[in-house]
């Protein structure tokens, strides 16, 4: 009897560790830097998500960058919302060992072996993806929620849609353009969120009502916890 109570005391023990440390793992904070557009290199220390990168620098007018390139290898995905090249520039991407999310004008030029193929719902490592198709200019474009380490983050991109921020659930980190905030305040369609992340920002601008948001310089890190 005292034997099968100590099995027991041990076995519980045992399953409560395990949970105490799957909770540990799935709840890691983000590391995220800024790196300048719509790219931000995000990290949970095992795994990176770069977001509409590599993109060719300074092109438009845009922020220029330095990245250290070699430096970034391992579990590394690139996550990129349309064409356009202040946002992917595929000569760059060719160089590196990274797997990449697109539109298919963007991947289907690509080594094929570094593409995810692209659902309705993805995912890279612990890292999962769900895409909203969303208008902007010409292009095939995608806006993203993504679920990482029990954080919600979701990436606007460069459209206008309002209909893409539609039925969000409660986010950890909204990405959105300084035009599409304003807008999406103005028709009051900003879903719930901790963190306002504003980007494709250039250094000057102003984003009116937006005391709460965050503008960051390149380079910023901030942390999702």
């Amino acid at each position: 009897m005292i034997e099968k109570i100590k099995y027991s005391v041990c076995a519980f023990l045992s399953l409560l560790l395990t949970a105490l440390f799957a909770n540990i793992a799935y709840s890691k904070s983000l590391e995220m830097s800024f790196i300048g557009n719509e790219a931000f290199r995000i990290t949970d220390g095992d795994y990176i998500l770069l977001t509409d990168f590599p993109y060719k620098s300074g092109v438009y007018d845009y922020m220029a960058y330095e990245f250290y390139f070699p430096g970034t290898t391992g579990n590394v995905l690139s996550l990129i919302t349309h064409r356009h090249i202040d946002h992917f520039e595929p000569l760059l991407f060719s160089d590196q060992k990274w797997n990449i999310i697109g539109p298919r004008d963007v991947t289907i030029p690509l080594e094929q072996t570094k593409v995810i193929k692209f659902a309705d719902n993805m995912s890279f490592g612990p890292i999962r993806i769900t895409p909203r198709k969303s208008s902007h200019a010409n292009t095939e474009h995608y806006s993203y929620l993504v679920n990482w380490a029990g954080k919600k983050l979701y990436f606007t991109g460069d459209t206008e849609d309002i209909s893409s921020l539609k039925d969000l659930p409660e986010l950890d980190a909204l990405f959105i353009t300084g035009w599409f905030y304003r807008k999406a305040k103005l028709n009051d369609m900003l879903p719930e969120t901790e963190k306002i992340i504003i980007y494709h920002h250039r250094a000057e601008d102003i984003i009116p009502d937006c005391t709460d948001c965050i503008i960051p310089e390149q380079n910023q890190i901030i942390i999702i916890q």
